[in-house]
């Protein structure tokens, strides 16, 4: 096999996917390969939470990217239906952070401020106001900070989408095709491998997720895996309409269209293992607990785990890499934060392939960072 393609895309996650529709949508030959079934990995486990948001040390790549996400969401929403006759499950009215106690309500004070300081786009909620958007919410609830431009989205239906909109634009896709190896000419990376076969292209895009760092000896990265639990529920008669976090606590409750609530998630560090665990499910009823108690005798329909591709300073890689010449580009290790990254992270690496500025800065999530002695 020694199939020529301009780009070749490796891993079929939701960025690997988006990446491959808009390359090929500037009509360029792509294919994508995948290890096992597209979407089957940290896409197909992730919660989907949506929206514009800010992480101080990752500014301006994290509100940013979060930013120019949320609105090729709202394009895509309409214009993936349009091609596939597929629903990317894609809605809600906001996300918003409860405060349940005085202490809270101060704290959502100064995270509003924090985040209106950071560009954001937010409302402050006093108890009865927010009831009234959220009938569901707790009659003891002080005040609740209200992101309006935050959606929810079917993580698993969005990377089924796009990848079928993709081939369907005619990108190859080739699942159980493991890449072992980069194919080399001198210091410029032409292809990839997988045992005996090749394919080569102009350019290799790695999103790989969790096995990106590790997919060359020559182009390791501090990319690992964290263990994510998540479990679904039955929603409320009345619905949900808001993904829901407590203020000054962990984990959420998010909305999907069928009408089921997603909670989590766990963070564990187990290596390459998923699994779901009793100490998990106790995790995530605790959640459920201190966020949203009503809904605590709903029925569980489902509970699942994942990886997320973790670096030690929790933004993504993205772009090129100094050890080589060119014909290479990250796209890994975006953590918890690649569905809310996924469509402008594949924006910015179509402007690279076609060796446009890209549109939206990288300075701050390159590979380079982690180099210590002209070394990763």
């Amino acid at each position: 096999m020694n199939e020529n393609h301009d780009v070749i895309v490796v891993g079929g996650g939701a960025i690997g996917c988006s990446a491959a529709y808009f390359l090929r949508s500037e009509g360029l030959k792509v294919a994508l390969v995948d290890k096992g079934e597209v979407g089957k990995e940290a896409s197909w486990a992730s919660a989907g939470i949506i929206g514009p948001g800010s992480l101080p040390e990752g500014d301006p790549w994290f509100l940013q990217a979060t930013n120019l996400s949320k609105q090729l969401y709202d394009e895509l929403n309409s214009k993936l239906f349009e091609q596939t006759g597929l629903w990317m499950g894609y809605g809600g009215q906001g996300t918003m952070i409860l405060a349940l106690s005085e202490e809270e309500a101060e704290a959502a004070k100064i995270q509003a401020k924090q985040g209106i300081a950071a560009g954001l786009q937010i409302e402050i909620l006093m108890g009865a106001e927010a009831r009234r958007c959220e009938s569901v919410l707790p009659d003891n609830l002080m005040a609740a900070i209200l992101y309006p431009q935050s959606r929810f989205l079917d993580a698993r239906n969005y990377t089924a989408t796009i990848a079928k909109a993709a081939q369907d634009k005619g990108v190859t896709i080739r699942q159980g095709w493991p890449v072992t190896a980069m194919v080399w000419q001198g210091k410029q990376v032409v292809g990839v491998r997988s045992g005996p076969n090749q394919l080569l292209a102009d350019w290799v895009i790695n999103a790989a997720g969790t096995w990106a760092g590790h997919l060359d000896p020559k182009l390791t990265a501090p990319i690992i895996p964290e263990h994510g639990q998540i479990m679904s529920l039955q929603g409320p008669s009345t619905g949900l309409r808001h993904t829901l976090f407590r203020c000054n606590s962990y984990g959420y409750i998010t909305p999907r269209i069928d009408g089921r609530m997603v909670v989590g998630a766990t963070h564990e560090e187990i290596g390459f293992q998923k699994k779901v665990t009793a100490s998990g499910l106790r995790y995530l009823v605790d959640i459920v607990q201190r966020v949203l108690p009503g809904i605590m005798d709903q029925p569980m329909i489902d509970i699942w785990s994942g990886l997320r591709p973790m670096t030690p300073d929790g933004l993504p890689i993205v772009g090129p890499d100094p050890r080589v010449k060119e014909g290479y580009l990250w796209a890994a290790g975006h953590s918890s934060s690649g569905m809310m990254q996924a469509p402008a992270t594949a924006k910015v690496l179509t402007d690279l392939v076609l060796l446009r500025k890209p549109c939206i800065p990288i300075d701050k999530v390159k590979v380079d960072r982690f180099q210590i002695g002209g070394s990763l």
